[in-house]
């Protein structure tokens, strides 16, 4: 259970990510809402909070199965309707094949005594309340108090045991830890024990099952090491006798009498189905490969973090496979900054301290599952290098502070270093250095990079695959599944992609068509694609008769459309100048500064001259005025943009069109417009359909249009689309709105336009938009900061782009997340104060004060200084313990 904590303005309503396909309106957060919403609706809505969680397979902190075959996936859903108390038969058989495994004192025709539970906990409260009813009707038969129990456990046990001690009444006695030693002591442990007691528990060592005849239970997590998903657990008692018949009940509502000790009742039956599929599926042969496999990689994650030098392992490598280690030297930078600047790179390691008596020692532990890798073990490793690349370059914890002369002083010199240009491009060209540095750290092909090895190794192929060629013997198609696989996980989560136009989600019925028309080449079809060409041409208005067919064609994205339409006005421009008898080897083309890299693509491959007019500071499209101005007679077109992808906004191709039209009126030419609507030709129809920029103007010759991005789909031209687009642009202004609020950002892009937003840090802010973007990468979003291009470079902006999965409370999730960044931002000094005040020798400036100039090492640390402090800030905000 959770618990509830104070809601804010924005937790008041949850709103659908595809609210203009389903619903409309919020849904209150904490209310059953009064009408109902279609299934579609509600299964996205909670699928956008679920995307924001940490990927469950770098969550390295749980024991917990995040990966199961297909086939076992399969069963689940098969069975996820049946009912635990339905049925027995899986039940036993799990138990039984346990019991054995166990080294139960069974008979040959004797059955296990044992029950399946939700989990450890569960199977831990069971054990315990045999223990004690049982002790209790030994102390009542002989007369003796029996209000006073207690269990024996070590200070390293779960919470479990400490709930079942204070759910069932029981005085919990541990025995505390020492430094070195973290488990319970046996010789302590028996000292504690007295006539009230009414077990010991012990974590498991070599000889620790029913072959100890004290052993008289065990509980198991199916969820754990069993390999299945969480929600199963089992415990075993030694015999009958263990398990007293009063806690059992018998029900018979189907049909025949079934013995129950579980603390629920209903519940769902298929994580045994699970279990008993990995249990015939695996078998001694296979749960042995894998569970020495989890060695072996815990093996290369230990010996990893020993070469870097800077870790003791803690852990033991006989045990559980885990790597439990801490920082050689502490004194500048703890577990815990260690643990926070990994999630950046999506890992999830715990730092925490241990338990009494040695809760002055804190470790950073690593669980090795099954699906933890050696490719993944080493990709740690290299991460785990980069934060302590960058912690080094933290002052230290303990180190002198700096005594500046006076207040007055102070304000004064950083009034004039803040007049200073120069400091400023110092501090940027540091970052970008050291964002640089970065760079070819993630790029550099280490030892690490010469094979792939598989996850789930020790199910299918045990060998190195060589990354760079290609393996000399097939291996199981599961295995090549998973290894690609796991290099995907490691991807940012595409929904968070804010930088992309391009379409994340699409309606499961349309997943269904798409992978049934997988094996269909493209050229053995044409119906579809032609109705497509005709619904689209229609859209934009093309002049077709009745029974007329568009010209049209579909191509895999914009780059190749443009390609296309480039070509077609090139050849048609030279075979008229061939015609005219005049030179046809200078083509150019005239566009603005502000088009995608595909133009210079086009330009550079058909040896096309690229005419680009400049941006200004506050116009960030093309000018049309200017661009007339630089068409010649060997234009082949003038190419505007529907939807800018610097800040969204629409070109004038009204205004192009009219002077345009003028100027070859005047000189005879007949130099056309292409639009690229790759962002804009699925929004303009529907949010504006008055305006004009399509075939309805004579000069428009061709358009290209993404179907990836805004066109979401070919079919459904409609009132559907309308919704949709209608829903973007209001979740952009909930976006805009909600950093306006903020008073700290200027709003650059327009609401008439692609729906995005795009924005810069107010003048007088002392950070840059780089550091936003990438401190935003902690919380999961890929927001890109970028400069104008020419003659508007020095703004710098950050964008988000708001598709059709971009809900409101995704916007709302996104402006808290950036509040919380601008938070930790404050902490960090001026980056225009590049010189600080310090006493000792050196060039006397005014009020007498001695001013050093900085490295640029010296910049970036002061760039980067106060990062304990962001951690500390940051857990207090998050609530984390």
């Amino acid at each position: 259970m959770v618990l509830s904590k104070t809601s804010s303005e924005s937790d008041v309503s949850v709103h659908s990510t595809f609210a203009s396909r389903y619903v409309r309106a919020s849904l209150p957060r904490f209310r059953m809402p009064e009408n109902s919403i279609p299934k579609e609706a509600a299964s996205q809505i909670i699928n956008d909070e679920l995307m924001l969680d940490g990927n469950p397979r770098l969550n390295l902190a749980s024991f917990v199965t995040t990966w199961m075959e297909p086939e076992c996936d399969k069963l689940i859903m098969a069975s996820i309707n049946k009912n635990y108390v339905d049925m027995d038969e899986y039940p036993n058989r799990c138990v039984n094949m346990i019991a054995h495994l166990f080294n139960a004192p069974l008979g040959d025709s004797e059955t296990a005594v044992g029950v399946g539970t939700v989990g450890s906990s569960e199977a831990i409260m069971l054990a315990g309340l045999a223990f004690k009813r049982k002790w209790q009707n030994k102390r009542r038969a002989e007369g003796k108090p029996c209000d006073k129990p207690n269990i024996v456990t070590g200070a390293n046990v779960q919470v479990c045991w400490e709930k079942f001690a204070r759910y069932f009444e029981v005085e919990l006695k541990e025995v505390k830890l020492r430094d070195g030693y973290y488990v319970m002591d046996p010789q302590k442990a028996v000292e504690m024990v007295d006539e009230n007691t009414i077990c010991v528990a012990a974590i498991l060592e070599l000889e620790w099952d029913f072959r100890l005849p004290l052993v008289k239970s065990i509980n198991v997590s199916g969820h754990k090491y069993g390999l299945v998903y969480a929600g199963i657990g089992w415990v075993i008692w030694r015999n009958k006798e263990d398990l007293p018949e009063e806690l059992i009940f018998h029900i018979n509502y189907l049909g025949a009498d079934q013995p129950t000790f579980t603390l629920n009742f209903s519940k769902g039956s298929s994580q045994v189905i699970a279990q008993y599929y990995q249990l015939i599926r695996l078998g001694y042969e296979g749960y042995r490969n894998i569970m020495e496999n989890c060695r072996d990689n815990m093996l290369v994650l230990k010996q990893g973090l020993e070469k870097t030098g800077k870790f003791n392992i803690v852990s033991k490598d006989n045990g559980v496979p885990l790597v439990a280690f801490s920082l050689k030297d502490n004194s500048c930078h703890n577990e815990f900054e260690v643990s926070d600047m990994l999630r950046r790179f999506g890992w999830i390691v715990p730092a925490y301290t241990m338990p009494p008596d040695a809760q002055h020692v804190t470790v950073l532990r690593v669980v090795i599952r099954e699906d933890f890798s050696r490719t993944l073990a080493e990709r740690l490793v290299i991460d785990i290098d980069k934060v302590l690349h960058e912690l080094e370059t933290l002052p230290s914890r303990i180190s002198a502070r700096i005594v500046l002369a006076n207040e007055e002083k102070l304000d004064a010199v950083a009034k004039k270093v803040k007049e200073d240009q120069n400091e400023i491009t110092e501090i940027i060209t540091a970052w970008k250095k050291f964002v640089m540095e970065k760079k070819k750290m993630n790029g550099t092909a280490l030892d690490t990079d010469v094979s792939v090895h598989s996850t789930f190794a020790s199910r299918y192929v045990r060998a190195s695959l060589p990354r760079f060629r290609m393996p000399e013997n097939s291996i199981p198609k599961e295995a090549a599944y998973q290894i690609i696989n796991d290099e995907l996980m490691l991807d940012g989560n595409p929904r968070l992609n804010l930088a992309s136009f391009v379409t994340t989600w699409m309606e499961p019925e349309c997943d269904k068509l798409i992978m049934a028309s997988v094996n269909k080449n493209y050229v053995d079809m044409d119906e579809y694609p032609n109705r497509c060409v005709n619904m689209i041409a229609h859209l934009f208005n093309a002049p077709l008769g009745e029974s007329e067919t568009a010209v049209g064609v579909g191509t895999v994205g914009s780059s190749e459309a443009i390609m296309l339409a480039g070509l077609a006005f090139k050849r048609k421009w030279q075979n008229r100048r061939k015609a005219e008898g005049k030179p046809s080897d200078q083509p150019n083309i005239v566009t603005g500064a502000n088009v995608q890299v595909c133009w210079e693509k086009f330009a550079r491959y058909f040896e096309v001259e690229l005419k680009e007019v400049k941006l200004r500071e506050g116009y960030y499209v093309m000018d049309p005025e200017k661009a007339v101005e630089m068409v010649d007679e060997n234009t082949i077109c003038v190419a505007a943009i529907l939807g800018s992808t610097l800040n969204g906004e629409f070109e004038d191709v009204k205004l192009l069109n009219d002077l345009l039209t003028e100027k070859n009126r005047e000189t005879g030419w007949d130099t056309p417009i292409h639009v690229d609507a790759a962002s804009g030709g699925f929004i303009a129809p529907f949010l504006y359909p008055d305006l004009e920029w399509d075939f309805r103007l004579p000069l428009v010759k061709s358009i290209n249009v993404s179907g990836h991005k805004y066109g979401l789909v070919y079919a459904g031209i409609g009132w559907g689309y309308k919704n949709v687009m209608e829903n973007c642009r209001d979740n952009m202004l909930v976006l805009k709105e909600g950093l306006e609020l903020t008073g700290r950002f200027d709003i650059i892009s327009k609401d008439s336009g692609v729906p995005l937003v795009a924005f810069s840090l107010k003048n007088n802010s002392t950070h840059n938009e780089f550091e936003v973007s990438d401190m935003l990468r902690r919380f999961g979003w890929i927001v890109p900061a970028y400069t104008m291009p020419p003659d508007a470079q020095h703004i710098t902006v950050l964008r988000v782009v708001i598709r059709e999965d971009f809900s409101r409370t995704l916007a709302e999730r996104l402006v808290n997340d950036i509040q919380k960044v601008m938070h930790e931002l404050e902490n960090l000094p001026c980056k225009v104060c590049a010189r600080i005040l310090i006493s000792g020798d050196g060039d006397k400036e005014q009020h007498g004060a001695v001013v050093v100039k900085k490295t640029a090492m010296e910049t970036q640390r002061e760039i980067t200084t106060i990062w304990r402090k962001f951690v500390m800030e940051k857990k207090k905000m998050n609530g984390v313990c």
